[in-house]
């Protein structure tokens, strides 16, 4: 018999995390014909040994970090469930996300991709679960600093999505792939994530292409998820590989002469910062990433800027 829901969970020394995660997904998928699916992506703590323990769920073993999207396939490969939730390991969820999740795709079948309303432990939203995409007037908005001056404005920080405080439901350019449900059907279509992205970034060009297939991702407002964003990633390592991934989502999507400018813009925006942090004029705030984390991404810049290989 199928099942209405697969939960898939990518874990990466996510020990810590799973217990939290995996008692809050037993309550709120309570009443519903679901199974659980992790893939541990060759972690170096107990997140492995965790795991067997608990026989219900089916799991997955890399002998090498596969990345996320790759792994995220894999799993989606051997799912059964008519809905495919993709859930990141440092997430708790709400007892009512599941369904709330579940009803909206039934309402909405032509969106194909529902993404969850995510909050810190404290309550702030998380405007990565979703946002606009990159735009040449969005990256020299990134360049010139004008973002980080003057966020969450419209002509500045426009891939904000400003102006909406994430407490009702619509249709969005990119939702986040921590805590997207996406229906089998749209899923098959897509292809599932580009496995060039090793993480970060996969989930903004499988929007894109969804958006251009048809379909109408939706970010549902009554679904609720606690997030530590990064639990699972230094600052540093998740900037270069943001950058990475920005870059390939450009090579790959936009018309060569367009792609070169934008990569760039986003090279001089990241320089700029590291500079900025140079002279002591990027104090470290709550929300953004540290300013030791700009200066080690302009070093590694020419690890970044050309994007990942073509698979």
């Amino acid at each position: 018999m199928t099942p209405d829901l697969s939960v898939l969970i990518v874990a990466y020394n996510s020990a810590p995390h799973l217990p939290s995660c995996l008692a809050s997904l037993s309550l709120a998928l309570r009443g519903l014909d679901a199974e659980i699916l992790v893939h541990d992506n060759a972690s170096t703590d107990d997140t492995a040994t965790y795991l067997r323990s608990h026989t219900q769920i089916q799991t997955q073993e890399s002998p090498i970090n596969i990345g996320f999207a790759a792994a995220c396939n894999s799993l989606a490969r051997i799912s059964r469930g008519r809905y495919l939730w993709f859930l990141n390991p440092d997430t708790t969820v709400d007892p009512q996300a599941a369904q709330q999740l579940l009803e909206a795709a039934e309402r909405h079948p032509a969106a194909g991709l529902y993404g969850a309303r995510t909050v810190t432990s404290r309550g702030d939203a998380v405007g990565g679960s979703a946002q606009g995409t990159m735009t040449i007037r969005s990256l020299a908005c990134f360049a010139t600093g004008l973002s980080t001056m003057f966020p969450g404005r419209r002509w500045t920080d426009p891939e904000s999505l400003p102006g909406w405080d994430r407490r009702s439901s619509r249709t969005v350019p990119a939702l986040s792939g921590g805590a997207l449900m996406v229906r089998r059907d749209a899923w098959a279509h897509l292809g599932g994530f580009d496995t060039r992205y090793f993480m970060y970034a996969e989930d903004i060009d499988l929007c894109t292409r969804a958006w251009r297939a048809g379909f109408r991702p939706m970010f549902v407002a009554g679904a609720l998820v606690e997030h530590e964003v990064g639990g699972s990633s230094s600052p540093d390592q998740k900037l270069v590989l943001l950058n990475r991934g920005k870059v390939t989502f450009m090579r790959k999507l936009w018309p060569t002469s367009k792609a070169t400018i934008g990569v760039e813009l986003l090279v001089a925006g990241v320089g700029l910062r590291a500079a900025a942090q140079r002279m002591g004029l990027f104090p470290d705030r709550p929300g953004r990433l540290p300013g030791s984390a700009w200066l080690q991404a302009w070093k590694r810049r020419d690890e970044w800027r050309a994007g990942w290989p073509s698979t």
